[in-house]
């Protein structure tokens, strides 16, 4: 990690295939895997679409908690800023008298009396004396409001934001505690008090009372103390009992009245609910009785469902318990004895609602985007087809002929489709009939149309899709039916059906599965829920990608140890299976040389233990891995089960013993095998068996489930391997400065002694969801840890309909895909007690998701989970899972909105669900109007559901376009946010009656769209998913000036991942805290790099960063670092992480400053994007910093699209090893201002002093598909050439291209090779290289495809000779 003279010790290669899949794309240039498939998304807007879930006006968002009154009205406690609802028992509707419509705590005075009362996040609420009290968390408040009215009694001002609140009934005491505080509220005469307290008190989320004692709920225990009797009465903080309960997080508390040891629980983490009877004291749990499981089906007196609920309430007139379901937007009821009653509410989602979010999941998931072209279009009833396009179909731009509010192909298939649609499709509005007919003309003539169709016929390999999305019964069925035949048949054009909600009738069915078998795809996919929605679209996408590709992958990633070792992870692709992976051992000689026959290599495959005897671990609540490092199995499938169902992704019933809903028995195929039965109880034990490597989804077809598979090791893809034995890291400075100092001092040589004989691990991530760690000596798998927040995801890797006659499959998914890095670090780990030295291993997720763990292998038969986060996007929550196994969620403000959203849309769609019988409305109210009377809302002024928003915070789209002639003002009275339009806008929830097409994102960076405080230090909301490699160092936690090194903070910076179609999301440098005990898994900072207007890429950082500190180069004066990192617009940023006070010439600078230093103007159009990281390397002549990067569309590495021209660069910063502010983005040096060499070969374009660097073009649209590797004075940088052939499924062509550091002369020559025709690289076979990596004076990289060398997958050259020293960017060991 040192400026080096010369390679000497031991050496870390890694070849590393960077590229995005899903079930999963092959690598680019493998030919087949080359071509996107063609899906062309048709949506149901039939007016049906704008119903609700459930609910109508008794729908609840997210209830928190609930009470009852004295006639036993239930009021309720909503998330967000959604207020306090009432509704009637006996009707279980609105209290229309309560609040507005039904409604208080939103702050209006014209129905509260005043607007002290507005509620924000209220997780706990209670009743006394018919007032309702509950916590404001935002307001860090309690409200008093009036439950015969809603009128507003009283606001007490805490000082602190609430977790928890209960209420001495006896004694008319409110006590609320939270972050910051505790208080009791003298309900009587409003007096507060302030309370010592202890953390149990102020961190837990469930507190109830009973008989003069308070119990909390916290982290797997109930701890009792007692009140006061006098004075404020407040709680004693000397606890009575600590009572382990391992209920999981969040439990919600309520005493029965009626029986004061009897305690009730409801688990949000578990989905149950208990009865507890408790001894005198509180101090031991006598007795248990439990309730319920986790489910979205609907509850009954015999079987109960809950879906992560959370508080608990007592209805004291009538003795019934509430149960505040929050995920599943109900309140249920049950009698004193814990039977189910009734329920009220509904989460208030419409079908057209959970359509968008299903749809925008797919196109904004990178894992279901490199392999397809996406296009979107609407049908309901009327004119429909597809005879033009009026613009430019390959960018998107224009709109199509036909086209009108009922039916329209909004979006043609092309490589920026996914994009397109998560643009405009919250703007899709539900109105019309239902149509077949009019769908499938849309495909047929877009699809068969000479001009515009998107299907290549010079292109065998390429496949083409039609996928409905409805939600009911059509007619024009046989005019549908024949076309989709027509489509299949003739032109090999399958189409997909999916069946959307719970209205369809048999017959309809039966359609949706006659249209689905004409179109190729045997039967439709039936979705009842959002979830299973969201679900089955990505299994019907998994089941497309894998369809294309026949290919078996080559080695991906290699690692070579100098002195004896070389350690090669290799995988080979199976259609609808889990990729069969393995790591191989090779003795690799001095001179490069690979010897095959030593009897020490091995294959870890080969040497994988038993599935039973496998030790594979998670953090898992209930379950402590520290003591048994295998309790990811069945035996615990419970608690697997609550930790899986986190993000909702659903178990689905994969074997079953008696035929499916439609009738049909494919999933019955193994009901004879031991442990099959209906339901997924047998699903959940099966997918845990799976992942420790047994055949329970029936590979090989013989409905033996509990065999081993032939191979049980899932694919080592982009997770680059990293092999730790005794701690090596440098104690040798030069200056203070360097973090070898650092350890010098703080005793890191005695420490690396005592652990001289640790055990040598290679420790890689596999796309199975498992963090792997083998003996690197015997290749034994010694353990794999399951990530607990990717442990969620596993879920996906099943697909019902791959349960096929002969054979069961599964999808193929990426898990831990991320690149390994391990760091030495002294500090004070959460687990610990004081300052140690500790080796930590930083584990991202990669294309597997927004987010990382940390693990302690400081023993590394004993590893240690520090802490887990991830970012779940689509949802607008953070997850954090700690040391200690507490899980914690933090939401954040959504940024997408549909017209169906705005509060007057919900009121008429309400209206609508309310009056409909079954068979028809109320005809008078179907029209529209200025007002919510009726079934349509016409008017100018909307109301936006998140407050505090101007005009420049939004951007609306009206009609597929930018839209911005609108205004935005604050209600006063309310205030709530009013978008004013210029025209008038239309929403009707009458099937009959059209609505406008509008959507609305508030942007990056905009008031309240992040996590907020307290909770702000887990604000991971522009997290995307963590391709970069983070690196870390320790940065001076007092900025410019700090002297003081000692007490600088160890981070870790990554680029801000691959945001996919979010804007803001991934642009930018994250700084993780890892020393931060009190709030592990913080951030330090999270520094923005600006989206450029002037280029139409999203933009985000999938890059790695260069990181120069002065460990890693010379001459370097200061404490911390300086920061390198491109990003996908073409910009290099130079970041200041260090502790200087100027820039050299006497201009202050701080800690945190960025600049430009270099932007390439890449566009979608000339597909310039920088998905790889850089190299560096300080220049033997100019003696400056240089960096080298390329550019091309890494997801479309065949892409021939005119105007596509791509770049070798190379970048001097002139102010280094200085930090100056140079340049904004819009300012920044671009290639005008460097040196074009393409065709130097003798040096005379050299650049001079005052050039920014050289460039070099690449034509025939060639492309960069890994990053540069500098050696010797020369970068190196593995080049694609697509086929010039007319069929696409061709392979193209792979060089390598070599160019002087500094002059840019091209060097390629001196490979000698075969030189290409057009770009003058050396010819290394055809297909897609890897990095080039070196050892020996030999250049390696792996190759999809063919070699022109001896062995098919690996390219080997001697390096051309040149000079020694250089600086490397490069590293994944990171001591």
């Amino acid at each position: 990690m040192k400026l080096k003279q010369l390679l000497i010790g031991t050496i870390l290669i890694i070849f590393a295939f960077t590229n995005q899949v899903f079930s999963k794309a092959l690598p680019p240039g493998t030919g087949i895997g080359d071509v996107p498939a063609n899906v062309l998304i048709l949506l149901d807007k039939s007016g049906s679409m704008g119903w609700r879930m459930s609910g109508g006006t008794a729908s609840m968002r997210y209830p928190y908690d609930a009470d009852a009154d004295s006639s036993g009205d239930v009021l309720v406690s909503q998330y967000n800023r959604d207020g306090v609802k009432k509704f009637v028992y006996g009707s279980k509707t609105l209290d229309t008298g309560f609040g507005n419509k039904g409604v208080s705590g939103k702050g209006d005075s014209r129905y509260e009396g005043n607007s002290n009362c507005k509620t924000s996040y209220s997780y706990s609420g209670e009743t006394y004396n018919d007032v309702y009290y509950t916590t404001a968390y935002y307001e860090r408040s309690v409200v008093a409001i009036r439950t015969s009215d809603g009128r507003c009694m009283a606001r007490y001002s805490l000082g602190f934001y609430p977790y928890n609140m209960t209420i001495d009934q006896s004694t008319g005491y409110l006590y609320v505690s939270g972050a910051n505080g505790s208080k009791t509220i003298n309900l009587a005469n409003g007096s507060m008090s302030n309370c010592s307290y202890n953390n149990n008190q102020r961190y837990a989320y469930g507190a109830a009372i009973s008989n003069g004692k308070i119990v909390y709920s916290r982290s797997n225990y109930l701890y009792s103390y007692n009140l006061g009797t006098t004075g404020s009465r407040c709680q004693s903080t000397s606890q009575l009992g600590r009572i382990s309960y391992r209920a999981g997080y969040y439990v919600g508390l309520q005493f029965n009245p009626n029986n004061n040891l009897e305690l009730w629980t409801l688990s949000w983490s578990n989905s149950r609910m208990q009865k507890l009877t408790l001894n005198t004291n509180f101090t031991q749990i006598v007795s248990t009785s439990s309730y319920g499981s986790r489910s979205r089906a609907n509850s009954s007196a015999s079987s109960t469902y809950f879906y992560y609920p959370w508080g608990l309430g007592w209805d004291q007139a009538n003795n019934r318990l509430l149960a505040a379901d929050l995920n599943k937007g109900s309140v249920q009821v049950f009698n004193s004895s814990g039977t189910w009653v009734q329920n009220f509410g509904g989460a208030p989602t419409t079908r057209m609602q959970a359509a968008h979010a299903a749809i925008k999941s797919l196109v904004t998931d990178a894992s279901l985007t490199s392999g397809v072209d996406y296009g979107f279009a609407y049908w309901a009833h009327g004119t429909a087809g597809f005879s033009r396009w009026n613009g430019n179909i390959k960018t998107g731009t224009g709109n199509a002929t036909p086209c009108n509010s009922y039916n329209c192909l909004k979006v043609p298939i092309y490589k920026g489709g996914a994009a397109h649609i998560a643009r405009i499709i919250s703007s899709v509005n539900p109105g019309g009939g239902t149509d077949a007919d009019a769908f499938m003309k849309i495909a047929q003539q877009y699809y068969l149309n000479g001009t515009y169709t998107p299907v290549d016929k010079n292109s065998p390999c390429q496949n083409s899709y039609v996928l409905v999305i409805g939600d009911g019964d059509w007619y024009n069925h046989s005019r549908a039916l024949s076309k989709a035949r027509n489509l299949f048949q003739q032109h090999k054009i399958k189409t997909f059906t999916v069946a959307f909600g719970t209205g369809i009738s048999s017959s309809g069915l039966r359609n949706f599965n006659q249209l689905a078998n004409a179109g190729g795809t045997t039967k439709a996919i039936v979705a009842t829920t959002a979830e299973s929605l969201k679900t089955q679209l990505k299994a019907a996408i998994s089941q497309i990608i894998a369809s294309k590709l026949s290919f078996t992958a080559p080695a991906i990633t290699a690692t070579i140890e100098a002195g004896g070792s070389m350690y090669q992870a290799q995988f080979d692709y199976r259609q609808n299976k889990e990729w069969a992976g393995t790591i191989t051992r090779t003795k690799i000689n001095p001179d490069g040389s690979l010897d095959t026959t030593d009897s020490g290599n091995w294959s870890a495959v080969d040497k994988m233990p038993a599935p039973a005897s496998r030790k594979i671990w998670s953090v898992i609540p209930t379950t402590d891995y520290k003591t048994d490092y295998n309790n990811f199995r069945d035996t615990n499938a419970t608690a697997v089960g609550n930790l899986i169902a986190i993000y909702t992704n659903d178990i689905l019933d994969y074997h079953r013993d008696s035929n499916n809903s439609d009738g049909s028995t494919n999933n019955r195929r193994c009901a004879n095998s031991a442990g099959v039965i209906d339901g997924t109880t047998d699903d959940l034990k099966g997918l845990i068996n799976f992942v420790r490597g047994t055949d329970y989804f029936d590979y090989d077809g013989d409905c033996k489930l509990s065999e081993t598979r032939r191979n049980p090791l899932g694919d080592i893809y982009h997770s680059q391997l990293v092999v730790v034995g005794a701690p090596s890291a440098e104690t040798a400075f030069s200056s203070t400065n360097q973090e070898a100092y650092f350890r010098k001092i703080k005793g890191y040589d005695a420490w690396a002694a005592s652990l001289a004989s640790r055990k040598e691990i290679i420790y890689a991530g596999s796309n199975s969801g498992i963090l792997h760690a083998f003996d690197a000596k015997t290749g034994k798998e010694e353990w794999g840890f399951v990530p607990p927040l990717l442990a969620p995801n596993l879920p996906l890797v099943m697909n019902t309909n791959l349960n096929q006659p002969g054979r069961g499959g599964t999808n193929a998914v990426f898990g831990v895909d991320g690149s390994l890095v391990v760091h030495d670090m002294y500090f004070k780990s959460p687990l610990g007690t004081s300052k140690q030295w500790h080796t930590v291993l930083f584990v991202p997720y990669g294309r597997g998701g927004a987010g990382f763990s940390v693990l302690d292998i400081t023993n590394p038969l004993k590893p240690l989970h520090l802490y887990s986060l991830y970012n779940d996007i689509l949802n607008n929550r953070v997850y954090r899972m700690d040391h200690n196994q507490n899980v914690a969620t933090y939401d954040y403000i959504g940024r997408s909105y549909s017209l169906a959203s705005m509060g007057e849309s919900i009121t008429v769609a309400d209206n609508y669900n309310d009056d409909f019988n079954g068979s028809g409305v109320d005809a008078s109210k179907k029209k529209c109007a200025n007002n919510t009377s009726n079934y349509c809302y016409e008017g100018r002024i909307w109301t936006f559901p998140v407050q505090g928003i101007k005009k420049s915070d939004i951007t609306i789209i009206r009609n597929g376009s930018n839209y911005n002639n609108f205004t935005v003002s604050t209600d006063p009275n309310s205030g709530d946010t009013k978008i004013t339009f210029a025209n008038s806008i239309k929403y009707s929830a009458h099937p009959d009656l059209d609505s406008s097409e509008v959507g609305i994102t508030i942007k990056s960076g905009a008031k309240a769209t992040g996590v907020q405080s307290p909770h702000d230090m887990y604000d991971y909301s522009l997290l995307g998913e963590t391709w970069s490699d983070p690196r870390i160092f320790r940065i001076p936690n007092n900025g410019a000036g700090d002297s003081n090194i000692e007490d600088d903070v160890y981070v870790a910076a990554m680029g801000g991942g691959y945001g996919t179609q979010f804007e803001g999301v991934g642009s930018n440098l994250t700084l993780i805290n890892l020393e931060d005990n009190t709030n592990p898994g913080s951030l330090y900072k999270v520094i923005e790099i600006e989206d450029m207007v002037t280029s139409d890429i999203v933009n985000s950082t999938p890059s790695s960063p260069v990181l120069v500190t002065a460990d890693t180069a010379t001459g370097i004066n200061f404490s911390g670092g300086l920061l390198y990192l491109s990003d996908l617009e073409g910009k290099i940023t130079k970041f200041n992480l260090s502790n200087m006070t100027d820039d050299g010439s006497g201009n202050a600078i701080k800690i945190f400053d960025s600049t430009t230093v270099f932007s390439a103007g890449s566009t979608k159009s000339n597909g310039r994007y920088m998905y790889h990281s850089m190299d560096a390397t300080i220049g033997g002549t100019t003696k400056q910093l240089w960096l080298f990067a390329g550019t091309g569309d890494y997801e479309r590495i065949n892409d021939t699209t005119s105007g596509v021209s791509n770049y070798l660069l190379g970048i001097k910063d002139k102010d280094y090893p200085n930090y100056k502010n140079i340049a904004i983005p819009t300012k920044a040096d671009d290639i005008v201002k460097c040196k074009d060499t393409t065709n130097d070969k003798t040096g005379g374009s050299c650049p001079q002093d005052a050039d920014r660097g050289w460039y070099i073009v690449l034509k025939d649209f060639a492309k960069v598909t890994a990053e540069p590797t500098v050696y010797k004075g020369t970068a190196y940088y593995p080049v694609y050439e697509p086929t010039k052939s007319v069929n696409k499924c061709s392979l193209g062509n792979a060089y390598i291209c070599g160019a002087d550091d500094e002059c840019g002369t091209n060097t390629s020559s001196d490979l000698n090779q075969t030189m290409g025709k057009s770009n003058k690289c050396a010819y290394v076979g055809q297909g897609v290289l890897s990095k080039i990596v070196v050892f020996a004076d030999k250049l390696f990289a792996n190759i999809a495809g063919q070699s022109t060398g001896n062995k098919k997958d690996l390219v080997t050259l001697q390096a051309g000779q040149g000079q020694t020293g250089i600086y490397r960017s490069s590293w994944r060991h990171n001591y």
